[in-house]
C-alpha cells in the first residue's frame, strides 16, 4: 500500500509540473505574438533654402497610437554636405512631430528614431530634396510643399550586432569646458566604418536640457565630436550606432558634469 500511495503522490506532482509548464509555455507564446511597433513618418518631398518644415512620424502598435514611446527623435542628414543633425520630437495631437529650420540645399534623407518602452526600436526614412532658392516667407510649413511618407516596422529594424565600443573620452568634465567625445568602434572583430554615430545627452536632474551629439569619423572606426556642456550635474549619455546595412546598437554610460 505504501508503494502505491508513493506513486500516486509521485504522478500527482507531475501533472502539476507539467500544467505550470504548459501555462509557462501559453504565457510566452502570447508575449512573441505581440503585435510588431510600426511608424510612418511624413516629411516635405521638396523645400528651399530659408523654409521652416515640419516632421512628423505616427507610431502604431494594436492598431492603436503609441503616446508613451521612451525616446523620439529625427535625424536630418544633407548627403551633398555630409553633414546631419538629431532634432528631439514632441508629443501633439497623437503624433510624434518636431520642426526644422533649412539652411542648405541638397539632397537629404531624414530618419525618424523610435524607441519604445518595452524595448522595440523603429527607424523609417524618407528622402527630401532642397533647392537653393530661398523662399520669401522665412516660415513657409511642409504645407507648401507634397510631402512623402516613409515607414517601417520593428521587426524590419531589429538587428543588432555585436558592436564593441571603446570611449577615448573621460566621463567627467568641468561646467562650460569644452570636451572631444572620442569612442573607437569594432564590429564582429574589425573596424566599423561609414556608420552613423550619436550621443543622446540625458541630464538627470531637473531643469536640464536633453539633447544630440553628431561623432564624425575622423579614422577608421574612430569618431569624435566636440561639446561643451552648461549646465552641472548627473548625465547619462546613450550611444547610438547605426548604418545602412541595418545594425543598430545602442549603450549608456553615466557623466558628471562639475
Amino acid at each position: 500500500m505504501k508503494k502505491i500511495a508513493m506513486l500516486l503522490m509521485a504522478l500527482a506532482t507531475t501533472t502539476t509540473l507539467a500544467a505550470c509548464n504548459s501555462n509557462t509555455n501559453t504565457a510566452n507564446d502570447t508575449k512573441k505574438e505581440a503585435a510588431p511597433l510600426k511608424a510612418a513618418l511624413t516629411v516635405p518631398e521638396t523645400a528651399k533654402v530659408g523654409d521652416k518644415i515640419e516632421l512628423k512620424v505616427d507610431v502604431i502598435q494594436n492598431g492603436k497610437a503609441v503616446t508613451n514611446a521612451k525616446d523620439v527623435a529625427f535625424e536630418v542628414k544633407n548627403n551633398d554636405t555630409n553633414s546631419d543633425k538629431m532634432v528631439t520630437a514632441k508629443l501633439q495631437d497623437d503624433a510624434y512631430v518636431a520642426s526644422y529650420d533649412v539652411k542648405d540645399a541638397g539632397k537629404y534623407e531624414v530618419t525618424a528614431h523610435v524607441a519604445a518602452k518595452d524595448g522595440g526600436h523603429v527607424m523609417p526614412n524618407a528622402d527630401m530634396t532642397v533647392s537653393k532658392d530661398a523662399t520669401t516667407s522665412e516660415h513657409a510649413t511642409h504645407d507648401n510643399h507634397k510631402s512623402t511618407t516613409g515607414s517601417a516596422t520593428a521587426e524590419q529594424d531589429h538587428h543588432h550586432g555585436d558592436v564593441a565600443v571603446m570611449y577615448n573620452h573621460k566621463h567627467t568634465v568641468a561646467k562650460d569646458k569644452a570636451i572631444n567625445l572620442s569612442v573607437s568602434l569594432k564590429h564582429d572583430g574589425k573596424a566599423l566604418s561609414n556608420a552613423s554615430v550619436h550621443y543622446q545627452v540625458l541630464p538627470q536632474f531637473k531643469g536640464g536640457k536633453p539633447t544630440w551629439i553628431t561623432l564624425k569619423e575622423t579614422s577608421d572606426g574612430t569618431y569624435e565630436g566636440k561639446h561643451t556642456f552648461t549646465q552641472a550635474g548627473a548625465y547619462q549619455l546613450k550611444l547610438h550606432v547605426e548604418n545602412d546595412e541595418g545594425l543598430h546598437a545602442h549603450e549608456v554610460k553615466v557623466f558628471t558634469v562639475k
